[in-house]
């Protein structure tokens, strides 16, 4: 019987074995794992996978946050690790990774010249401060890397904040940026060619230092120019040469905020980049505001800004309302309520001509996941005509606590005094601040356009557009970032989103527009990877010092209790399973 017994044993033994062998062989050969958390952030996106399949050689990262820091920074530089390790993972082992101390050998003159070389290379450091046995110490960081493929090298920011001290929140934001940081970097090393995008410019656009911020962000991925057309028809699309139709030079335009009329020709060459397959995104202000005098009286007149673009956005399929939306959902605005002893007092009111909008939970995926966006001095826009070759998607809307007020209007800061009963009355609705036309578009200039540029050959008239895309918001401000003066009379752009009261970027604006570009351009795959966000989980402090106590038994405690409580489970089988061999073995006798 202890013959059969200890055969049993070795066979299970040999069949565990190889359970084992197998299964270590299949997951060599195959790759697999589970993400058990609830927003998959051990996960790569789908995007993300399907761009490191491509990569078809060896890239290399260098990291440089790395050396003796606070926990927090810590926990960066880990998260770091693993995204490379993920991605390593599915790019068939072509991630190869280093992380630097440039500060490990002690020596100022070297540490002096690695410095040196990184910041011309474009790196930034963050120099931070933190307490240690009761002293203040301050240390210079680099939360950055440097990405090599094919010999291309590419800088990466992990940490763009220039707060020594960052809370939790803003470490997280970091980490849960790395994959968008690591896979957007990768894919423009990997791009052949980068897709063009031109700034109009001779209407009256914002001027280059008010979209500094907007546009230093598109340089990273895109090549970024501004654009004249002054009636000349090559400014905007190219004949080439044994092609009958024109060709977009570019593959955005932008139109941001223009204040005075276009001319003829210059509607034109901007209809015919649509028909050749040219994207748009228009920021267009409806209404002109004088904000000096608004300042100065407290009060001024909103007019029309005629620029002559209405009939063309007409004929594509939007109409740009000749109004200004008032929503109860506001920012604030901080306003002299009177004397407060030898100081004037400034409180805080809703500024409801500034309109902060939160998309919906079923929102188009530009707009989707985002944080509040600022309006200021918004318009209304509405859909017009049936084309049924034209899709028209709202991405942006007010709350139903809004009103429109049409032109001229009155604009006085006397509105904070409005409450919430004039946006309850009749009238108030959700209105369409910005929206999403695509397909097939007809030409403004159809069936009145002269036969002599119908029929010219070099000109390639077309009446109907490639299929194309185009965004219309109706506020030019949305991408305005604030400047403030510094020395030698200059001026230097703050980040677009920058609320001066909370002293950081609060609103979603920049994130927004990015969507904007990355989807018109065929890049929804950012969308995806800039829209993904990692909840952070904090410990709750004051729990944490009341029951410290507590938890610390119970952490010695129930380990050595489930030990003794499996010991005595195994030994009750055991004792069960020979009484029984030895019943039967009696039985046998």
């Amino acid at each position: 019987m202890k013959n059969n017994q200890k055969q049993a044993d070795i066979i299970q033994w040999l069949l565990s074995s190889v359970i084992v062998l197998i299964v270590v062989l299949l997951s060599s050969v195959f790759f697999t794992k589970f993400d058990l958390t609830q927003e998959k952030r051990h996960s790569l996106t789908d995007a993300s996978k399907e761009m490191l399949a491509e990569v078809d050689d060896v890239i290399f990262v260098r990291v440089y946050l790395h050396g003796t820091f606070p926990a927090k920074w810590k926990r960066l530089e880990q998260s770091i690790k693993e995204s490379l390790d993920e991605f390593r993972d599915y790019s068939d082992d072509q991630i190869e990774y280093e992380f630097i101390d440039i500060y490990e050998s002690g020596d100022e003159k070297t540490i002096g010249e690695n410095e040196q070389a990184l910041w011309e290379q474009g790196l930034r450091f963050t120099n931070i401060f933190y307490e240690e046995n009761g002293a203040k110490k301050y240390q210079n960081i680099w939360p950055a890397a440097m990405v090599t493929y094919k010999g291309q090298d590419s800088p990466i920011q992990f940490y763009k904040s220039e707060n020594p001290d960052p809370s939790d929140e803003m470490i997280n934001n970091s980490v849960s940026n790395l994959e968008f940081e690591l896979a957007s970097k990768i894919r423009n090393l990997m791009r052949r060619e980068r897709p063009s995008i031109a700034f109009l410019e001779g209407h009256g656009e914002l001027e280059p230092i008010e979209t500094a911020d907007w546009t230093r962000t598109l340089n990273e991925d895109y090549d970024v120019t501004t654009i004249k057309i002054d009636n000349q028809i090559s400014a905007l699309t190219d004949k080439l040469e044994g092609i009958a139709d024109r060709q977009a030079k570019y593959d955005l335009l932008i139109v941001a905020k223009p204040d005075s009329s276009f001319s003829y020709k210059d509607k034109l060459l901007i209809d015919q980049y649509i028909m050749s397959g040219g994207k748009v995104l228009w920021l267009i202000d409806p209404i002109l505001t004088d904000l000096d005098s608004l300042a100065q009286n407290q009060q001024t007149i909103g007019i029309t800004n005629e620029m002559g673009l209405y009939d063309m956005l007409f004929d594509y399929g939007v109409k740009l309302n000749r109004n200004m939306v008032l929503d109860y959902q506001s920012d604030l605005i901080f306003l002299d309520a009177g004397r407060n002893g030898n100081q004037r007092n400034y409180e805080p009111f809703n500024w409801y001509y500034a309109p902060v909008v939160l998309a919906g939970e079923d929102a188009h995926p530009i707009s989707a996941k985002l944080d509040p966006i600022r309006f200021d001095f918004a318009s209304s826009l509405d859909f017009v005509g049936n084309d049924p070759r034209v899709i028209k998607t709202p991405l942006l809307k007010s709350s139903s606590l809004s009103r429109i007020q049409n032109a001229p209007v009155r604009i006085n800061t006397a509105v904070v005094n409005f409450d919430i009963d004039y946006f309850t009355n009749t009238g108030s609705s959700d209105q369409n601040l910005a929206v999403l036309l695509e397909g097939n578009f007809t030409s403004n200039f159809k069936d009145r356009l002269v036969d002599t540029l119908k029929n010219d050959v070099q000109f390639a008239y077309r009446e109907r557009s490639a299929d194309t895309k185009m965004i219309v918001i109706a506020d030019g401000d949305i991408a305005r970032n604030k400047v403030m003066p510094v020395e030698g009379g200059m001026f230097q752009p703050l980040p677009l989103g920058y609320d001066r009261n909370a002293r950081r970027v609060v609103f979603d604006n920049k994130d927004f527009l990015m969507n904007c570009v990355n989807y018109l351009l065929d890049d929804e795959a950012l969308i995806s990877l800039r829209s993904r966000t990692i909840e952070l989980r904090k410990l709750d402090q004051v729990a944490m010092v009341k029951d410290r106590s507590f938890w610390q038994g119970l952490n010695m405690i129930v380990p050595l209790i489930l030990v003794v409580l499996l010991g005595l489970i195994n030994w009750l089988i055991r004792r069960n399973k020979y009484s029984k061999n030895e019943s039967a073995t009696k039985k046998k006798a």
